[in-house]
């Protein structure tokens, strides 16, 4: 399900070369508003993880490093896409779908959860952040038989869903034809045949 009307991204206005170059006073507090997102989530999962095993209490201590930094290595993968939403499978705390929609508020993310009280935290989460956002408590497998859902969006990504071939199969009836399936893989992880490697520990199908 993409986003609604209202919140799509408009087109840009073109703008001088002599403007352009002017100091933009937006660009300081953007920043501030994206880092105190970052902050916000971070304590929303260490105040909800022991309830909801979010995350390991190990993983805690270096959650910014571990969960959040290693979502945002997406980011540039994001720029590359058209225009679009995004979804997250298996999104349990969050990750890769949050941090990437707290970085880049103009694309729509579809955060799918099939636990209902892990999905309950997103919809905290994407209230209290005013995320470009909507939980959806379903599987993979669900998604997919919604007409809505299936093949709409240009970027499927999951980040412990399953073995990154099973993880592929999941995703790839979400996504668009030249859209992008994304996986996180760990260091001794086979990739499926038709992936490359578009950067460490991340595996890319391109449709």
């Amino acid at each position: 399900m993409g986003p609604p009307a209202s919140a799509r991204a408009r087109s840009p206005i073109a703008r001088s070369s002599s403007a352009a170059n002017r100091p933009n006073p937006q660009v300081g507090r953007r920043s501030s508003i994206y880092e105190a997102r970052l902050e916000r989530y971070e304590a929303l999962v260490r105040s909800f993880a022991p309830r909801l095993d979010l995350v390991s209490p190990s993983d805690l201590d270096r959650f910014r490093p571990r969960h959040i930094d290693d979502s945002l290595r997406l980011l540039p993968l994001l720029d590359e896409l058209p225009p679009g939403a995004c979804v997250d499978v298996g999104s349990g705390a969050g990750l890769p779908g949050v941090p990437l929609a707290i970085a880049r508020p103009d694309r729509w993310w579809n955060l799918v959860e099939p636990r209902t009280r892990r999905a309950a935290f997103l919809e905290e989460v994407v209230r209290e952040l005013g995320l470009t956002a909507q939980v959806i408590v379903a599987t993979a497998e669900g998604c997919a038989a919604d007409p809505d859902l299936a093949r709409t969006h240009v970027l499927a990504t999951a980040r412990a869903l399953a073995a990154p071939e099973a993880a592929t199969g999941l995703l790839r009836p979400l996504v668009a034809p030249g859209g992008t399936v994304a996986v996180f893989v760990g260091s001794e992880a086979q990739l499926p045949p038709e992936a490359e490697e578009w950067a460490e520990g991340l595996a890319i199908v391109r449709l």
